[in-house]
């Protein structure tokens, strides 16, 4: 069986200009500074490796794993 990755169009748009930490597709987290985001979702999730990213515009293409 092949893997596929996922792509998902999400409206972003509440979160512009800020940073969002995502755990198993789930958005856990956001704000404007990227280190505290990412720490308080790693708090929130010891266990996984959240990933960070930095929203621009009110629809954003995301490929998660």
């Amino acid at each position: 069986m092949k893997k596929r990755k996922l792509f998902v169009a999400i409206d972003f748009s509440k979160y512009k200009g800020k940073y969002i930490a995502i755990v198993n597709r789930k958005i856990v987290g956001s704000g404007y500074d990227a280190e505290r985001v990412w720490l308080n979702a790693k708090s929130k999730h010891a266990r996984a490796q959240p990933e960070l990213l930095k929203v621009s515009k009110g629809e954003t293409l995301v490929r998660l794993r």
